[in-house]
């Protein structure tokens, strides 16, 4: 006989709250455990416990809580749910406070008030509640398999019983039960005939994790076999947290890709040709800026091109380079308009004569300079050379944790998995970012080793997040299942890797700011071109010391200023 229920119903457990002061000198016990289990027409069963304890104020301080396991595995080994309505919960006649909390596997009834102590003594608790599926039907009988008491006792069990109550006129076929710890096939206990069906009592103490369980094999049709309705319910309540996670997450990547076109699309690019003349109105920062969509290493390459810019000008003198360099306000009085980014740097340094060194000790000083530096570029410029659309990425977001709070509800996840599932998405993200970030500096890696180094610290990263997913899933499948475990994989890396990737995608340039990108991407062209390639182009002009420093600002911002260097150094020696 296939005992499926009872692999099941062999993890019902019940314990006790731990109280705060251990003690040898008084002994808490339970001294009788008797649960009548009401088995009705449709399958459901109608369950009141009643629970003596014998309370000396040190493990039962507050009350006790009943642990109820929500799980089995039905014929084809997929993880089914039962249903658990608690109906009420009295201790010695009266009504007790309880609440209820999802734990591994199950629901668990915390009965009793944090700020009440229960007295010593004997005290009698009654939990009644309804759960249903918990029936299996074979061939030619149909069978409850119920652990009575559960097996996660931390006190012994004096006495234990359980009146099975049949519908009217049923008889059952055939009775049996087993005591002891689970897998136990002990039977230290009595079956006896009643009017209403059978009840089972222990004939010993049951131990600590000890426990009763019975099994009880019905006639054909003394449960209604569930309808088709009944099933189609009971596949969405099996179902749910899959159906969330896997249509939640495909809804979520539908509308990003759905926004991606409406949006997040860059208008057509023409055809890149080398250009030599600065795009009108753009300062190195800015041509960083929109060429970057933002600024990549908190700024640092623009702020270093905006002060060389500003010493090509007579505006700035740096001084100091090979350590803590230092920017000196020259005499130079300025009659042009500057950008805001510049102006900002200027007025961050001082009057003529001031000066700024950046070290550890201007920490402050040169982080209030940096922050007033961007904040300028992007007040002049938001929303005119690229939009970053952060609503709707903001309203991805939020679809996204909606998608996963309802996956964690259904799925009944505990503290601990959504810890290690929060954690190991941390990781990712993590991981991602770090990628990002590198990515953002490739053209800042001129030397071929650097690029090289990059390529494989990439792979390597890459590597290792393949490596995490099935790693990640088997420490998951040990608290929440191999099923829960891949969801909660998918919504916490997926959606958390999706949003990333279409906050990227969904930043669009407007057609001004693809304009100035593609003469960006013309000028990077001629700055990277061999100095003979260079003297080919029509028109182009000649190096000289004054071409060279007016394109270094921008040949850093691109990234090119080595080759730049090269070229201008080559020239500098035939000269």
């Amino acid at each position: 006989m296939k005992h499926t229920l009872s692999q099941f119903l062999l993890g019902l457990t019940f314990a006790l709250l731990v109280g705060l002061t251990p003690s040898v000198e008084a002994r808490e016990v339970i001294r009788s455990f008797a649960a009548e289990v009401v088995v009705q027409s449709n399958g459901v069963l109608d369950v009141t416990e009643t629970i003596t304890v014998l309370a000396e104020g040190k493990q039962i301080r507050h009350g006790i809580y009943r642990d109820f396991p929500r799980y089995f595995l039905d014929e084809n080994d997929n993880r089914s749910k039962v249903s658990f309505k608690v109906l009420s919960v009295q201790r010695n006649g009266n009504k007790e406070p309880w609440k209820t909390e999802t734990i591994k596997g199950g629901t668990r009834i915390v009965i009793g008030d944090a700020d009440v102590i229960v007295p010593n003594g004997e005290q009698v608790y009654q939990i009644n509640y309804t759960t249903d599926r918990q029936i299996t039907f074979a061939e030619d009988y149909e069978q409850l398999v119920w652990n009575v008491t559960g097996d996660g006792w931390a006190f012994p069990i004096l006495t234990a019983s359980s009146h099975v109550i049949l519908p009217a006129g049923v008889k059952p076929l055939d009775v049996n039960f087993y005591t002891g710890v689970r897998g136990s096939t002990a039977q230290n206990a009595l079956a006896t005939m009643t009017a209403q069906g059978v009840e089972f009592t222990t004939t010993q103490t049951l131990n600590t994790s000890e426990g009763l369980t019975i099994d009880v094999q019905l006639p054909k049709g003394t449960v209604a076999a569930p309808s088709s309705m009944q099933k189609v319910r009971w596949w969405w309540r099996d179902n749910l947290a899959a159906l969330i996670a896997y249509a939640g997450s495909t809804g979520v990547v539908i509308y990003f890709i759905a926004v991606w076109f409406r949006v997040g699309r860059d208008p057509k690019q023409g055809v890149i040709v080398p250009r030599w003349d600065l795009p009108e109105g753009i300062s190195p920062a800015l041509a960083n800026y929109i060429d970057m969509q933002g600024f990549p290493s908190e700024g640092r390459v623009a702020l270093t091109a905006s002060f060389i810019d500003l010493a090509v000008k007579g505006y700035v003198l740096l001084d100091n380079l090979s350590k803590s360099v230092t920017i000196r306000r020259t005499d130079k009085s300025i009659d042009e308009p500057l950008p805001r980014g510049q102006a900002a740097l200027i007025t961050a340094v001082g009057g003529p004569g001031s000066t700024l060194t950046i070290n550890k000790a201007n920490q402050k000083r040169v982080q209030r300079m940096v922050n007033g530096f961007k904040t300028a570029i992007r007040q002049e410029n938001a929303g005119r050379y690229f939009k970053l659309n952060l609503l709707y990425s903001m309203a991805g977001a939020v679809m996204s944790l909606v998608v996963a709070a309802a996956w964690f509800k259904s799925a009944g996840v505990i503290a601990d998995g959504l810890v290690l599932l929060l954690m190991t998405g941390a990781f990712t993200v993590a991981l991602a970012l770090f990628i990002q970030h590198q990515l953002t500096q490739w053209q800042y890696r001129e030397r071929a080793l650097a690029r090289i180094f990059f390529l494989l610290l990439l792979l390597a990263v890459c590597v290792l997040l393949l490596l995490l997913v099935p790693a990640a899933i088997y420490f998951l499948r040990q608290s929440l299942g191999f099923a829960a475990a891949l969801q909660g994989v998918l919504i916490v890396w997926g959606l958390l890797l999706v949003n990333m990737l279409f906050f990227n995608l969904n930043t669009a340039n407007t057609p001004a700011g693809l304009q100035v990108k593609e003469h960006i991407a013309g000028l990077r062209q001629y700055l990277n071109l061999v100095e003979k390639d260079r003297m080919n182009l029509g028109g182009a002009p000649e190096m000289s010391p004054s071409h060279y420093e007016t394109l270094l600002p921008y040949a850093i911002v691109l990234g090119v200023e080595r080759r730049w260097s090269q070229s201008f150094e080559s020239w500098f020696k035939r000269a």
